[in-house]
């Protein structure tokens, strides 16, 4: 869907905002995944200032938080998470090799720290990428993504490839389950845009949320 159609009206950074967290984030938003991982193209963002406070109102008022993973010339890198879910990911992760050696520390599980080491992995591989050397992917984000850690650890082995199904990740094990969830998640997105594109406030979705 092309993000040019919201750029119309005098507001069009707030605009922005809603339509890129209604198109990418309301899954973590409503409670039913820890964080997304979105970028915002700075062409479109008007005033700095405007987009941060609009960013904060939209989130803060479904009880999330955000992280700037990376800003580049073009494009800001924001990870918006529920530190509730994202706290109960990383216990359960707590042993995974995937965080292990690579400077996070999960024996607290602080989703702030944790996050302060991937903007600093993640941070890494899009400089390196940018300069065309070698780029270290940081695989871990998948898990901290909510992702199936079995499907994070599978994509590594088979290089992206040999995957059963595709949605909102590469599935490699539990497709049947992994299509319900990817069918809720894109409701809530369906539902999220006609919101936005009533002029109605994306937090009318609060509470709810079929998740059958």
């Amino acid at each position: 869907m092309s993000e040019d159609i919201f750029i119309m009206g005098e507001d069009r950074t707030s605009s922005y905002v809603a339509f890129t967290l209604a198109n990418c984030c309301m899954p973590t938003l409503v409670k039913m995944k820890p964080s997304s991982l979105v970028s915002f193209r700075k062409r479109y963002i008007d005033s700095r200032d405007n987009f941060f406070k609009a960013l904060i109102r939209e989130i803060e008022s479904f009880g999330c938080q955000y992280r700037i993973l990376y800003e580049g010339e073009n494009d800001i890198y924001i990870i918006v998470y529920d530190k509730v879910l994202l706290y109960e990911v990383l216990l359960r992760n707590i042993d995974n090799p995937l965080f292990l050696g690579k400077g996070y520390k999960l024996d607290d599980c602080y989703p702030e720290e944790t996050l302060e080491c991937l903007k600093e992995r993640y941070g890494r591989y899009q400089r390196n990428k940018n300069l065309g050397l070698t780029k270290d992917f940081p695989h871990e984000i998948g898990i901290i993504l909510g992702y199936p850690a079995a499907d994070v650890e599978e994509y590594i082995r088979n290089n992206g490839e040999n995957y059963i199904l595709c949605g909102y990740w590469k599935v490699y094990r539990n497709a049947e389950e992994a299509v319900k969830l990817f069918a809720v998640f894109s409701r809530i997105r369906g539902d999220a845009m006609k919101l936005f594109f009533s002029g109605r406030p994306l937090s009318e979705l609060k509470g709810g949320i079929d998740r059958a």
